[in-house]
């Protein structure tokens, strides 16, 4: 089912809360770059290039899973692995509400047990006009254990798995995103 994030405003004080959707999308770290002064967080259902750190190939779900990119403004002086781990909890934050035990793997990843649910990759846009960070993450959301098979460089979960019930992927985006604006304001206006 495709995402709906009509009725999802987002609320934010520092990313920028005007969203990219696009159905299909080789990579929203990608479409980041051509869009970063209009866009705060890019998102798709179907993600065909997506990657990691080192060029690793991130499969997720089309439909199921979340693929997004979350530009950063360069005035809040926080970069590189500092918003990775600020993502990182912010994620393992909300997995905790769900009642999922997760870790943070350093330096980008989040494990359930063994098992691997959701990946960050922070990059530097540097343009004529802009500099910023962006994050991208993917998590598996309502991915069954059948999907998870497609991938093969190690044990993977999903929340669906864990849970055993479909979670509301538009509901998760948003508070993801609203719990990394939440800390990074907390960063920045100490």
């Amino acid at each position: 089912m495709l995402l709906d994030l009509h009725n999802n405003l987002l609320e934010t004080k520092i990313i920028n809360s005007n969203i990219f959707y696009k159905e299909k999308l080789e990579s929203t770290n990608r479409e980041a770059r051509k869009l970063i002064n209009k866009y705060g967080i890019i998102v798709c259902d179907k993600q065909t290039h997506g990657h990691g750190r080192h060029g690793r190939k991130w499969i997720s779900t089309p439909y199921k899973d979340l693929a997004f990119t979350i530009v950063i403004p360069n005035e809040c002086n926080i970069n590189g692995q500092n918003l990775v781990d600020l993502a990182c909890e912010s994620i393992a934050s909300n997995l905790q509400k769900l009642n999922i035990h997760s870790k943070i793997k350093y330096p980008n990843d989040i494990y359930v047990e063994n098992r691997k649910i959701a990946g960050v990759l922070c990059e530097q846009i540097v343009t004529d006009k802009i500099t910023a960070p962006i994050i991208g993450i993917g998590i598996n959301v309502n991915s069954n254990l059948d999907d998870l098979k497609l991938v093969k460089d190690k044990p993977y979960t999903s929340l669906f798995v864990e849970l055993g019930q479909k979670t509301n992927r538009e509901n998760l985006l948003k508070d993801i995103v609203e719990k990394i604006d939440d800390i990074i304001q907390k960063q920045v206006y100490q």
